[in-house]
């Protein structure tokens, strides 16, 4: 989540001649470790100016906290919660009004299609909305996606099919997923090292009531205006929401202007170099070259466990070739041609950053390798209703988010965190992981998938805070934003991958499982059961022998895709093995801190 200062390590783009011209190469000396001096001796020497290296987006937020108060810190930080509640209950109202909105064409292949594109479209374009909020600045860039996110429902909001749906679910979640990037920036921005893991901890808080009121809400819109007032109600209060926010972002930002602590330096660029110039600094061709070797690499694979293609099919055996090979053509690119690299390779070399990133490409892989059809599972294994179903999936989302502030406050009191993640959050996650293996189907207790689902969350709400903070330590302050960033794209990869690999488990095991376990009576029905979903399969009762051979069947799938999850947990330990052992009670920042 954020921006590159000297736009990536190792390269180097100045002024108007520059842009238009070849990049040179430069080596940086800096060490992490001595990153971290180096930002606590500049916010000790220079600390009531801003760091004139610096982006210009870094300048603005560094200019805000020197002129602010305590007290207009706290009401934007309570602000702020205002804003991270009102994206979760939209984002609880949206997952359950979801079904009502494409019922009508739930079939269509664009809607499958839809859902992984927003996860991997979403993921490919942090780095970019990084760069962004560096070259332009935090307001500048929530307002822009602030519009994205609004388009996204005012479509969904006024869909008729699925063409119109897809796009929509695609703006809304790039929009959703960059807001979201640029308020955990701006806490990054207004808190110290020894605080942060709190604030960033405390921001997720209003999951843990939306994740029950959310569904109520979701039923009030539906019986009463409609699904689509779902979209359009928000698409109208939520600019309201997030105006106040942006008002205080300018209206620091000019205060800072008018004491002297900002000026205005023309960039010197016609229009045309302009464009030049951002085409290159984003790699618009870099990107898009990503994207579509994921999308392709990845999306058959999906398609394939909704029945749109089969592995055997050409289709599916030309796009995950043709995904493949452009990831080197995309290497190719980077190597030779691109003057700005769209991945910041100069960070990567730093085993922290590695270390923090492969672990969020872990974690996220695991989590989705066996939470993709968890919601399902449960609800047919242990005969649940939706109202009990959700409440069991959501224990994930309440138990990292109640306890990630307790870790935060433990962090704050510890100054560490390395050691922390290393002996307790990440054997507690395979353990959590491992035992689903076991107790799962419909010969276990559903108490103790509760009991694994609350180890996982507890393990997930400290790795995930435990990332964010090495790569954060591991940087200056300049580069914050973008080391979230890349965070955040590890993330999304790791998780289109876990997605991808689960749908494989899935169609590869559910099915077979099926119709050997079903009696001769009803094996003709197997297809109707496998494409029918929970809705068929639940009109048989709770002990007949069609029910029980659907459970096997669950139980069976849900074995391998937990064994994949925790096979790859494995990688971890090396992962936080690999973090430097870093103090949190630096001085990274400048002004007015929470």
């Amino acid at each position: 989540m954020g921006i590159v200062t000297d736009r990536l390590r190792g390269r180097k783009t100045n002024h108007v001649v520059e842009d238009l011209g070849p990049v040179d190469d430069r080596d940086s000396q800096d060490t992490p470790p001595e990153n971290l001096a180096r930002a606590e001796k500049e916010a000790e020497q220079h600390p009531e100016e801003v760091t004139k290296e610096a982006p210009i987006g870094v300048q603005k937020a560094e200019a805000a906290a020197l002129v602010w108060t305590k007290k207009a810190i706290a009401i934007t930080y309570g602000w702020i919660w205002v804003c991270y509640f009102m994206l979760a209950l939209h984002e609880y109202i949206g997952s359950n009004v979801l079904y009502y909105a494409y019922s009508n064409f739930q079939s269509a292949s664009q809607v499958t299609t839809a859902y992984i594109l927003a996860t991997i479209i979403g993921g490919v374009l942090k780095l970019p909305i990084g760069k962004l909020l560096g070259l332009w600045g935090r307001a500048e860039g929530l307002i822009v996606f602030l519009c994205v996110y609004i388009l996204g429902m005012i479509i969904l909001a006024a869909c008729n099919g699925p063409n119109s749906f897809a796009a929509g679910y695609v703006f809304y979640w790039i929009g959703y997923d960059a807001i979201y990037l640029i308020l955990e920036i701006y806490i990054a921005d207004t808190s110290g090292l020894r605080n942060r893991a709190f604030a960033f901890a405390f921001s997720t808080t209003p999951f843990i009531c939306c994740a029950f009121t959310g569904s109520l809400a979701a039923n009030s819109f539906v019986k009463t205006s409609g699904w689509r007032w779902a979209y359009g109600a928000f698409a109208i209060v939520q600019p309201f929401v997030f105006a106040p926010l942006i008002y205080i972002f300018k209206h620091y930002e000019r205060k800072a202007y008018k004491q002297g602590l900002l000026t205005r330096v023309p960039s010197g660029r016609t229009t045309m170099q302009s464009i030049i110039h951002y085409i290159h600094e984003f790699d618009v061709v870099g990107a898009l070259i990503l994207m579509a070797a994921f999308v392709l690499f990845l999306l058959p694979f999906s398609l394939a466990s909704y029945g749109r293609t089969q592995y055997h099919n050409a289709a599916f055996i030309a796009q995950v070739v043709i995904g493949f090979c452009l990831f080197f053509v995309f290497a190719a690119w980077e190597k030779w041609v691109a003057r700005v690299h769209f991945i910041p390779y100069g960070h990567l070399r730093d085993r922290t950053v590695i270390g923090a990133c492969v672990l969020a490409a872990i974690l996220y892989f695991s989590f989705y390798c066996w939470d993709s059809y968890f919601y399902n599972f449960v609800m047919v294994v242990y005969d649940l209703d939706i109202t009990h179903a959700g409440y069991l999936t959501s224990i994930y989302t309440v138990g990292s988010c109640v306890w990630s502030p307790v870790f935060g406050l433990w962090i704050r009191q510890t100054k560490e965190f390395k050691y922390s993640c290393l002996f307790f959050a990440v054997p507690l996650m395979v353990l959590g992981a491992g035992l689903m293996i076991h107790f799962r189907g419909q010969d276990a207790d559903i108490g103790y998938v509760i009991m694994c689902q609350i180890f996982i969350a507890f393990a997930g709400g400290m790795l995930v805070i435990g990332e964010q903070m090495a790569v954060m330590c591991a940087s200056t302050r300049d580069n914050i934003p973008i080391m979230l960033s890349i965070v955040s794209l590890f993330t999304s990869i790791g998780g289109a991958i876990g997605a991808a690999v689960s749908a494989a488990i899935y169609s590869n095991t559910f099915p077979e499982a099926l119709r050997k376990a079903l009696p001769a009576s009803a094996q003709a029905d197997w297809e109707t059961l496998y494409a029918g979903g929970y809705l068929a399969q639940m009109k048989y009762a709770p002990g007949t022998e069609v029910r029980e051979a659907i459970n096997f069947a669950w139980g069976h799938m849900e074995k391998y895709e937990a064994i994949a999850a925790t096979a790859v947990l494995v990688l971890a330990f090396p992962c936080v093995i690999m973090w430097r052992h870093y103090s949190v009670d630096k001085k990274q920042n400048k002004g007015t801190m929470l």
